[in-house]
């Protein structure tokens, strides 16, 4: 039975797996105090219920993925990502990992709270549109002032060119996420440039640095020196 979590979250999940430090993170900023950011735990499973989204880890003892799958469509979700097969309808995404010393190269990119600058970014990067600034916004936002978020900004002849959020860190592990740069400067290294940047500025607290990534940008990360370790699974819907 899957029951929602109230007070503390249970200590016997791996906090290096990287579903259960985003659960954690997550926790940390938000408690368990509000109902558009939800925990649970089932019989060999952590969750978290957040912006529509369901991430959960399971160990062997959960079950099947018809279950997770079902518990998802109970909660009105729109994606699902485990560590558990979800079958043929599923992508599939790579973990891969890197030492922060061994990648880590002081450059152009610095940490920053100029949302503005980094949502443009983002925006020509990934194509995204103004009306998903203000939910992007209340999140980094509210994580970063909790100290769980860090962003980087890389610049390059006084133009802003790249860069990247270290989302959450967790047992020795620093979780790298949006990693962007601008349409017209794409293909010009300084993608790279701004993944090492976070590692330089990651790499005095964290052993390792962290990206779950589909196939087709594996080898970027190889280049840099990745190494894909494990794959995770998600549904969107």
């Amino acid at each position: 039975m899957i029951k929602r979590i109230y007070g503390s979250l249970p200590p016997d999940y791996p906090l290096s797996d990287v579903i259960v430090g985003r659960i954690y993170a997550y926790y940390e900023a938000y408690g368990t105090g509000y109902d558009f950011c939800t925990f649970y735990e089932g019989d060999g499973m952590l969750a978290m219920y957040y912006g529509g989204e369901l991430y959960a880890y399971c160990s062997e003892s959960f079950g099947d993925s018809d279950s997770l799958i079902c518990f998802g469509e109970t909660l009105g979700c729109s994606s699902i990502l485990t560590n558990i097969y979800l079958g043929d309808t599923a992508e599939e995404l790579c973990l891969m990992t890197a030492r922060t010393k061994d990648i880590a190269r002081c450059g152009s990119a610095k940490l920053t709270e100029d949302y503005n600058t980094v949502f443009g970014i983002l925006k020509s990067g990934f194509e995204l549109s103004d009306e998903h600034f203000d939910s992007w916004y209340t999140d980094t936002c509210h994580m970063v002032r909790h100290g769980v978020s860090k962003m980087a900004l890389a610049t390059y002849d006084e133009v802003p060119a790249a860069c990247g959020i270290m989302l959450y860190g967790y047992a020795n592990n620093c979780y790298l996420s949006h990693i962007a740069v601008r349409k017209d400067m794409q293909k010009k290294g300084y993608g790279e440039a701004v993944v090492r940047g976070i590692a330089n500025i990651s790499a005095d607290e964290y052993e390792n640095a962290v990206v779950l990534c589909r196939e087709e940008l594996c080898g970027f990360y190889r280049k840099i020196g990745f190494e894909k370790i494990q794959i995770y699974y998600e549904i969107r819907r």
